[in-house]
């Protein structure tokens, strides 16, 4: 990584920003991380811009109701071409296309809003009008025609005591049984209620179905109130009107003769088919505007709302940007980190530039700079799809600080090897590989599949391969399928008087002898060689993260550290742990008479509490002296390795602890800050600024001093955690033993239970049950051990790296390069 200066006049910020854009391989610095954005110039274009792209988004929602389907971007590249072929052609400034487009969606979102709104009015109205129809409809049905006969009274003299009065409308459903109950004790059960469910096949209903507007309707129900007396000024009358309107105000006068009735619904159906015919031209008025919206315009390889919402999307990602430099005076300065080797890239980016604008205005310069004083580089990795999933693996615990040993690097074999030792099954291992490889060859077919279960594992799938890969490996290794020791090469042992003997200089070839795992000591065979086994990986492992340390520090030219860090750690980790694992390997490789086999824990402990003393039972054999003397020899450096690590450095930093004052043009102010429109040109004012960054004056900037007690305090935590932390790291190895144990006992449970004891069912009841368990055993080992165990291992494997591995030499302090990229951007975005 290179540190640069950018220098770009305000007449031309938008294109040198715009062609910096497409080339994505600058880092910028924001030159104040702690200033709100709404304080920045340009603040208000990213205002602007949010707010067009909430306009979208409703568009989006309506494009969505009306079931409008959009050409989403699949070649961003192309894209991004398609807006310079636009920018090319207006012979305009670049800058304001982005107005243009910004008053064509405010323009057409009032449209589609507008029509929006009147199909939504004339959808309730046809609402309001059906449901009256339908009201007065079954407002008949129910009083029958003698309602419209009282106009004739019988006898004058009884005229109020012969007419009924009745009161009709609409409740919601919630309300029924409290408004019978309301109207009860208003009228003392002198009134007449009924109610009825009106119906949703209403006549309107296809129309609603196909613009699908997904509004949510209320149960309805059709009340009828008759009570004695017709007088419009009775008691009883005005009680139930208010009664009736508080409820609902949607109240319907019912006709007083059979002729009125007849034309009132003759005269709603009229309305409902004109305002039907209105909803009808306006949907299509709407589809035809909204069709424009999903229409490929241009040669463009996306619809043309996708086309907006990205462009947006790349206006605002500029003027974030370009708030990221500082204006002062006629031009905009700032920094940036750029990969070694791409300066020439940029610098015909900014000369080429203007080429195609009418304007003519500098460009804008670029100066390679020395970073300041603790200011670390970007970390930059260039990775693909195998990579990628290591990385965020490593990415997820802390980013690798600039030129470190990058963990990612052996995570791509380390993290898969140590999941397999703990998944470790032929037949389980070869179904997740088999899983990963559907997914790497079937890909594209799984991209067009949004609801498959694979399509989340795309990104996953080489991970996914190796780590059933090296699950099948060691699966192979344990002799283990299902529980089951398959008989791949024969065996060394033979049976003789219901006892197994072994025949002489007889080596399996591979893998553990299926004897064992038949034998009824096979637990606790097994169960030795595997912990064993993951004492040895984890040693192993950890001695390599120390030797990646040793490696930072000679790359750094750290020499402090390698002689008073790296020496004495790797010196105290080789003669405790790795005496012990040498140890384990010694004791596999020899054949103790007698079946006296010595112990490996009692040899360490006495190690340290019986320094003097020989072993009996030594592990090299009929060498007991020679063992005391190797022993006494890897304790005493162990335990000189221990002040190695804590007093050293803290000594030799304190005797030099020093300040110090540099002098160097980049630690002062590029620009002296000036005040000025945004619109005003001024070319020798430029020029003016351009030669004061040139011929800057040096400043001196203290050393950050370094207090002896924090390097105290600081050291003795780093040797406690260390030494320490030997001890329950190689512990925490012990996972891979107890993971691979559990995964093999789930397995066997499930065989025993399910398969094995249903074989010597015979008859068609012995087929059936058979069927059944082995539909049982496969749903079984499906969600338990191809779900849950491969999620636990995947998470046991995580630990192990981040903090067993990484912590010998991974800082992870750093922060990843994010260059200033269109394509980039634009892909996180996409849909």
């Amino acid at each position: 990584m290179k540190f640069y200066s950018l220098v770009i006049p305000r007449e031309s910020a938008w294109v040198v920003m715009d062609q910096l854009g497409r080339l994505g391989q600058l880092h910028i610095i924001d030159y104040d991380p702690l200033l709100p954005m709404m304080n920045r110039p340009f603040a208000n274009y990213v205002k602007r811009c949010d707010e067009a792209l909430f306009k979208l988004s409703g568009l989006d929602s309506l494009l969505k109701q009306f079931k409008k389907n959009i050409i989403y971007c699949e070649d961003t590249q192309k894209l991004l071409d398609h807006f310079r072929d636009i920018q090319n052609s207006r012979q305009k400034p670049g800058h304001t296309y982005f107005d243009e487009l910004e008053q064509e969606i405010e323009r057409k979102k009032n449209n589609i809003q507008e029509m929006s709104n009147n199909l939504q009015n004339l959808l309730d109205r046809v609402d309001q009008i059906t449901e009256q129809k339908l009201v007065l409809e079954k407002a008949k049905e129910i009083l029958g025609k003698s309602m419209f006969s009282q106009s004739t009274p019988h006898n004058l003299n009884d005229y109020q005591q012969l007419k009924f009065g009745q009161l009709i409308g609409v409740i919601d459903k919630e309300d029924e049984t409290r408004f019978k109950r309301i109207m009860f004790r208003i009228t003392k059960g002198n009134a007449w209620v009924n109610i009825v469910d009106l119906l949703p096949e209403k006549q309107h209903h296809q129309i609603k179905t196909q613009i699908d507007l997904n509004r949510a309707s209320q149960p309805r129900c059709l009340y009828v109130v008759v009570y004695p007396g017709m007088n419009d000024q009775s008691t009883l009358k005005q009680k139930l009107l208010k009664v009736c309107d508080s409820f609902s105000k949607n109240r319907i006068e019912y006709p007083n003769s059979q002729e009125t009735m007849d034309n009132k619904l003759r005269e709603l159906s009229i309305q409902i088919n004109e305002t039907q015919s209105l909803i009808q031209m306006t949907k299509k008025q709407l589809d035809v505007t909204l069709d424009e919206f999903v229409k490929v315009k241009n040669g463009c390889n996306c619809s043309y709302f996708e086309q907006l919402r990205l462009y947006v999307l790349k206006e605002k990602y500029l003027y974030v940007n370009l708030n990221y430099l500082i204006m002062q005076g006629s031009i905009f300065t700032g920094n940036f980190w750029l990969p070694e080797g791409l300066e020439t890239l940029v610098e015909d980016k900014l000369r080429n530039a203007m080429q195609n604008s009418i304007e003519r205005f500098p460009t804008g310069q670029i100066q390679e700079m020395q970073p300041k004083q603790g200011d670390l580089a970007p970390t930059y990795f260039n990775l693909n799809e195998v990579t990628i999933p290591f990385q965020e693996i490593v990415n997820t615990y802390g980013i690798p600080r600039y030129q470190e040993v990058n963990p990612g690097l052996f995570t791509v074999i380390t993290f898969p090897f140590l999941f397999g030792v703990m998944f470790a099954d032929i037949a389980h291992g070869f179904l997740l590989f088999l899983c990963g490889l559907y997914v790497i060859f079937w890909k594209k077919q799984l991209k067009r599949q949004t609801d498959s279960m694979f399509n989340a594992m795309i990104p996953f799938r080489y991970i996914l391969t190796l780590m059933g890969l090296f699950a099948f490996y060691n699966g192979l290794i344990y002799n283990d399928y299902l529980s089951i020791s398959l008989n791949l090469f024969g065996s060394c042992y033979y049976p003789k008087n219901e006892e197994w003997e072994r025949e002489q200089n007889c080596v399996y070839p591979f893998g553990i002898d299926p004897v064992w795992l038949a034998s009824g000591s096979s637990l606790n065979f097994m169960n030795s060689y595997k912990m064993k086994l993951s004492v040895i990986l984890g040693v192993t492992h950890m001695l390599f993260g120390i030797l990646m340390k040793g490696v930072n520090t000679l790359y750094f030219r750290n020499y402090l550290d390698f002689f008073c860090e790296f020496i004495p750690q790797l010196l105290f980790m080789a003669c405790t742990f790795g005496w012990m694992d040498f140890l384990i390997i010694m004791k596999w490789l020899n054949v103790y008479p007698n079946g006296k086999d010595p112990s490996i824990i009692e040899t360490m402990i006495n190690q340290v509490l019986k320094p003097m003393d020989e072993s009996e039972t030594p592990i090299f054999p009929n060498n007991a002296t020679l063992q005391l003397s190797i022993t006494q020899l890897l304790t005493m450096i162990a335990i000189v390795s221990i002040p190695w690590m804590l007093l050293p450095k803290p000594l030799i930093l304190g005797s030099s602890h020093k300040k110090h004052r540099v002098s160097d043009p980049q630690y002062q102010k590029l620009i002296p800050e000036r005040q000025g429109s945004e619109m005003d040109i001024d070319s020798q004012q430029f020029r003016k600024d351009l030669q004061f960054v040139v011929s800057g004056k040096s400043m001196e900037i203290p050393e950050q001093e370094h207090e002896s007690g924090e390097i105290w305090v600081h050291q003795m935590i780093e040797t406690i955690e260390f030494v320490l932390g030997g001890i329950s790291n190689t512990a925490s190895y012990l996972r891979l033993w107890a993971l691979s144990l559990a995964h093999g006992q789930l397995a066997e449970v499930f065989y025993d239970m399910c398969i094995a004891g249903k074989l010597d069912m015979g008859g068609i009841v012995g087929g059936l049950m058979s069927g059944y368990f082995y539909i049982v055993f496969a749903l079984l080992t499906f969600g338990v051990l191809m779900m849950m165990d491969v999620m636990e291992c995947f998470l046991h494997a995580l630990r192990l790296h981040w903090v067993e591995f990484q912590s010998k030499f991974y800082k992870a302090d750093g922060y990843l390069f994010v260059g200033y990229s269109y394509n980039k951007m634009l892909l996180e975005h996409l849909k």
